[in-house]
């Protein structure tokens, strides 16, 4: 007679303070809908929009849509926990907090560390590590909130002088397209630096690729799996709205526009972000490709992209061959076995820096 094997005891961590709250609950259900009850037992962790951290009984309550009560608490962690599985969309929760938390717990946990979140968050952080490994981004200006306070003329002069119009204004430390405005023409502009500033101290400024949009999954491990690029395709631009909230942006897995050549060129490219942001687990890493120069860009790396059963993460390693509860399994399986007790990251994750 076959022993049973001792339930892997697998925290579900999700909510938190980010505009992404609702998002994050969202990838969470599908995530438990997908955990083999066999293999693992779960215990849900909740983090309200104010940053509490509800017991098991009021995170299962606030998951599944129903009334719970909060009970002033700060970060806790259950005692026989094996493994975290962050959920967490934004910052606060995507951008190296939480992980720098658990790494000091020395608990293994599903996604990239402190450092790579950290630095993938933040997209003007992206793209100077990026650009200085040699890969393909779009111009920027970075703007902080004092100098847009110490002088906002000589800003959108500078802005002005560097890009034509369109161009995008953006937040650097935000996910789903929270605070992006795209500008059509002058008399926009300040206002959009304005609503950008409403979500961060620092901003970003680049000029709009006209083209499609592509986007590849990578799951890590020993040989990481790189998906075939998917492709969004949406009337106007892919804004939070459209990602979340209508019917208008279609995602096509994988790509049926894109040539061979490019795809492979995307996914080497993806794979070096992916090393260069020292990042683990799994990741998104989205492109744009200009459709005069016929080049493409990189936008950004999602170090927990969206997880629900529509997203593109999931879809694209479906197409891969891993569907949605092996994905998880195999996520799951990498945390534990490359975060040790010890925290160490695996020697395999060293990579040479780019000269």
């Amino acid at each position: 007679m076959t022993t049973p094997q001792p339930l892997t005891n697998l925290c579900l961590l999700f909510g938190g303070t980010s505009e992404e709250h609702e998002i994050s609950l969202r990838s969470a259900r599908a995530v438990r809908a997908h955990l083999n009850p066999q293999r693992y037992a779960i215990h849900h962790i909740a983090i309200t929009r104010d940053g509490q951290w509800l017991d098991e009984k009021n995170s299962r309550a606030l998951l599944d849509g129903e009334q719970y009560t909060v009970t002033a608490r700060g970060p806790y962690l259950p005692s026989d926990v094996d493994v975290v599985f962050p959920v967490l969309h934004g910052p606060g929760g995507e951008d190296g907090s939480v992980q720098g938390w658990l790494e000091m717990q020395n608990v293994p946990f599903v996604g990239s560390g402190c450092l790579g979140s950290a630095m993938a968050m933040d997209k003007s952080v992206t793209k100077h590590m990026l650009r200085s490994a040699n890969l393909p981004v779009l111009p920027w200006i970075d703007i902080s909130i004092s100098d847009w306070q110490d002088d906002a003329l000589e800003a959108v002069s500078n802005i002005a002088q560097r890009f034509g119009y369109p161009m995008y204004v953006k937040p650097t430390q935000q996910g789903s397209s929270v605070g992006i405005s795209r500008v059509e023409s002058k008399d926009q502009l300040t206002s959009a630096i304005d609503k950008a500033f409403d979500f961060s101290d620092y901003i970003l400024v680049e000029p709009a690729a006209e083209g499609a949009e592509y986007e590849v999954a990578i799951l890590d491990g020993d040989v990481p799996v790189v998906s075939l690029p998917g492709e969004i395709e949406v009337d106007g631009w892919y804004d939070h709205d459209n990602k979340y909230n209508n019917d208008n942006a279609k995602i096509i897995v994988p790509s049926e526009t894109i040539s061979s050549r490019m795809a492979e060129e995307l996914r080497d490219v993806a794979l070096k972000a992916f090393r260069v942001l020292r990042l683990e687990g799994y990741a998104r890493v989205d492109f744009l490709l200009n459709s005069k120069s016929g080049r493409f860009a990189l936008n950004e790396v999602n170090t927990i992209p969206g997880f629900t059963d529509i997203s593109m993460f999931p879809k694209l390693m479906e197409h891969s061959g891993y569907a949605f509860d092996v994905l998880v399994d195999k996520m799951i399986d990498f945390a534990i076995a490359s975060k040790p007790a010890s925290g160490k990251i695996p020697s395999r994750q060293i990579v040479e820096t780019v000269a």
